[in-house]
């Protein structure tokens, strides 16, 4: 009885086991491909829409669009690097380099097709400068000296990387909404950084030492501690600024600390590209669910 018990599960296992795999190669299509940071773009414009209290037509579908378009183009081009080794993202990328290509034009839809409701707008033209930030961080030749374009010159890759998404997915939508720009602009810098450090601390064998990332000038563990620094200032400005219940947001960003401080460079690569950049998705939830909690 116990073996025909054991076979029979080993058996269900082996049935479910492409089922499994399936669903994980969807999950990782979804993620390399960008799609799943372009949602996250979309969640945090939506985020800021809500505590602004922003009524007009939502820009946030149109930030995710950019977003496929812009990563796309990214990923084009290698950062420098210290190691012949490449991550498992650049692996599946350079195995199926249609996909990002696919998701470029679909962002170019996606962000073609928003326009029409957004209408025209003034704050369009700030987008100008996120382009142009973004389509000059990963250029090869815009920095030889260094090794690639703005994401190579030393220090300033977190840097560039917390002011293109806080001014893209906050700066921009208080300017829309007409409300001070500098308060949601600045806890939207930290939040970002908080969660870009922890893929500094996965890259840290691969980039080169030369980018000055907080992994190599502080090592991966002082690195992930600045990140909950980083993480607890953008916190603050919830129920100090925005008005938003402390306790339940306190909660909130007491799972996203625990998850930066595991953050190691032995995680899987979805634990940093499928988790962490899926905090403002329950970010999203939180502030929706607020006024009903």
């Amino acid at each position: 009885m116990a073996n025909f018990c054991y076979f029979g599960a080993a058996r269900i296992m082996r049935n479910f086991h492409p089922v499994i795999n399936t669903i994980i190669g969807l999950i990782r299509a979804a993620v390399y491909a960008n799609f799943w940071v372009a949602g996250a773009v979309w969640a945090l414009t939506l985020v800021s829409e809500s505590v602004l209290q922003y009524s007009g037509p939502s820009f946030a579908v149109f930030n995710g669009g950019l977003t496929l378009i812009f990563y796309g183009f990214a990923r084009f081009f290698e950062g420098p690097s210290d190691a012949e080794e490449i991550s498992k993202i650049t692996s599946w990328r350079k195995r199926m380099p249609q996909t990002t290509v696919l998701s470029m034009i679909i962002g170019a839809g996606i962000s073609t097709l928003s326009l029409s409701s957004i209408g025209p707008h003034y704050a369009l033209v700030h987008y100008l400068i996120a382009g142009a930030i973004a389509m000059l961080y990963p250029l090869p030749r815009l920095f030889p000296k260094f090794g690639g374009g703005l994401r190579s010159i030393p220090g300033m890759k977190l840097f560039i990387i917390a002011v293109t998404w806080a001014y893209i997915t906050a700066g921009i939508p208080a300017i829309i909404s007409g409300n001070q720009f500098w308060p949601i602009f600045i806890e939207r810098f930290f939040w970002t950084a908080a969660l870009t450090i922890p893929f500094d601390i996965r890259d840290a064998r691969i980039d080169s030492s030369d980018l000055k990332t907080l992994p190599h000038v502080f090592g991966p563990r002082n690195a992930a501690f600045f990140a909950n620094a980083f993480l607890w200032i953008s916190f603050a400005f919830y129920p100090m600024v925005f008005g938003l219940d402390s306790g339940i947001m306190f909660l909130t960003f007491f799972f996203f600390a625990t998850v930066l401080l595991l953050a190691n460079e032995k995680m899987g690569d979805l634990y940093f590209s499928l988790l962490i950049e899926g905090f403002p998705y329950l970010l999203l939830g939180i502030v929706w669910l607020l006024p009903y909690l």
